[in-house]
């Protein structure tokens, strides 16, 4: 092995020093690694490099630093192999103190090293927490089918001489200038528009109202401050509008054509019941979600651990490094992108830094939990070969079905679904155990409010939300 661990001590709360020995064999072996090393790149007059004689390299650099350098590589090469035995997770780079360097005699040396801290937990049981209704209204469920009938919607010409509405759609010319110029983006040419979908301008499509086919209309308006280009903002705009054609959406009925393209419904009401037990499915998912959300949040408010800055300055980069490259696959700057989302750099690094902290405690709670909670939360081998059954159930082809079995035979692949195992059963033992205090007024699942955002997307038949739910939000780990 080459090493020994002589002692491992705890120096500070989240801080272990190892004191280590190398074995003599092991650093005279890198001793003549180092004198390559040296030879390779020292620069000495009348010698080339990689050709430098030990003894010259001793006359000029001392044995000492030659002894520092191999122990230097001893030490390097050894480290990851130190850590697994001591069964440490350093989050930060080792300190290192030489306390023995004798060339006949072993090299000793200790280790200090900085760890995820240990979560003192706050009660987390009882917590008082809001419970979401799930229950589905008419109106709510004929919203609903609304909008399923909506994304089968057709459009069709009105033949009437009648002027544009609200919710029409209309293609039309139209050309912007500002001071008598065309400015960029001001301008198009058989362009669709939903009138009162605030695809553009409010006070523009608003003008459209009652216009008819044929119509040409001047109309001057003041340019928003969330325009594209900023510079723009504020400025005052003329638009020559010219209405071209006028459509209007015609929604399916629920007769038996429709719903055979739908899939295997009897009738409408049996259409109602199928789409109304998705509802339902969404909002005992999302009364859950928001169930642990302010479980979770309270333990974080409650926690007096800080979360080490090493941790989060990782974390954060490895966020910003994620969205660099997805902005880069789809071909935009950061530049870009803050500008489309309207904040600057500094907010931009605040809400990394937000996001990456959030993570973190939400990781260590989870770690003190299971600590915690151990004997109530260790799956039985039924439990784990279930979860193992139920993963490869999703796949179809057989090479696929072969890659995911060996992974599962692998050590990662146990500890992975062990590890999903007992988060679930800690999310479930945090809902049971909460004190939950059910919501006076029904929330719509379709509700604009900023409470409701977090929700996932409506039920539609091309988006099933059963096939959703293993896609739910994957907990960050250190390493990952």
């Amino acid at each position: 092995m080459g090493f020994k661990i002589k002692s491992q001590e705890k120096i500070d709360l989240n801080k272990v020093k190892l004191d280590v020995e190398i074995s003599n064999n092991f650093l005279k072996k890198n001793i003549g690694k180092a004198y390559k090393e040296i030879s390779s790149k020292a620069n000495i007059p009348g010698f080339r490099k990689g050709k430098i004689p030990y003894q010259i390299i001793d006359a000029n650099f001392g044995r000492d630093y030659v002894l520092n350098e191999a122990a230097s590589l001893s030490i390097s090469e050894l480290y990851p192999d130190i850590i697994s035995e001591s069964k440490l997770d350093p989050i930060d780079y080792p300190k290192i103190k030489i306390t023995r360097l004798e060339e006949e005699s072993p090299l000793g040396f200790e280790i200090e090293v900085e760890l995820e801290p240990e979560i003192d937990l706050p009660q987390y049981r009882g917590i008082k927490v809001t419970g979401f209704s799930t229950e589905v209204s008419d109106e709510e469920l004929e919203r609903q089918i609304d909008n399923i009938r909506n994304s089968f919607a057709t459009l069709e010409p009105v033949l009437t001489d009648r002027g544009v509405l609200k919710g029409d759609y209309v293609t039309l010319d139209f050309t912007g200038e500002i001071d008598g110029k065309e400015f960029e983006g001001g301008s198009a040419e058989d362009y669709l528009l939903e009138v009162g979908s605030n695809t553009l301008f409010p006070e523009f499509e608003d003008s459209l109202i009652g216009m008819k086919t044929g119509d040409s209309k001047t109309v001057t308006l003041t340019l928003p401050d969330n325009i594209g280009n900023r510079e723009l903002s504020g400025k005052q705009a003329t638009f020559k509008i010219f209405i071209k054609e006028i459509k209007r959406k015609v929604l399916p009925e629920l007769d038996e054509g429709f719903l055979k393209d739908l899939g295997d419904f009897k009738d409408a009401d049996d259409f109602k019941s199928y789409v109304k037990g998705k509802i339902i499915e969404q909002k005992e998912d999302f009364r859950r979600t928001k169930i642990i959300e302010e479980v979770f949040e309270h333990i974080m408010n409650n926690m007096k651990t800080d979360v080490p800055e090493i941790m989060i300055t990782r974390r954060m980069k490895q966020l910003s490094d994620e969205i660099d490259e997805n902005l880069k696959n789809q071909k935009i700057t950061r530049e870009d992108y803050l500008k489309m989302i309207n904040i600057t750099e500094s907010q931009f690094d605040e809400e990394i830094r937000k996001r990456a902290e959030k993570e973190i405690k939400e990781y260590l709670i989870f770690k003190a939990l299971e600590k915690a909670e151990k004997k109530r939360i260790e799956p039985s081998e039924e439990e784990i070969k279930k979860e193992k059954d139920n993963i490869i159930s999703s796949y179809d082809k057989e090479e696929d079905i072969k890659k995911i079995e060996e992974f599962f035979e692998s050590a990662d692949g146990k500890e992975m679904l062990v590890g999903d195992i007992r988060r679930r059963k800690i999310i479930d033992l945090l809902i049971d155990s909460a004190n939950v205090v059910e919501e006076v007024k029904d929330k719509d699942i379709n509700s604009n409010s900023s409470e409701e955002k977090d929700k996932k997307e409506i039920y539609t038949p091309d988006n099933d939300v059963t096939q959703n739910k293993s896609q739910s939000k994957k907990l960050w780990t250190h390493g990952s």
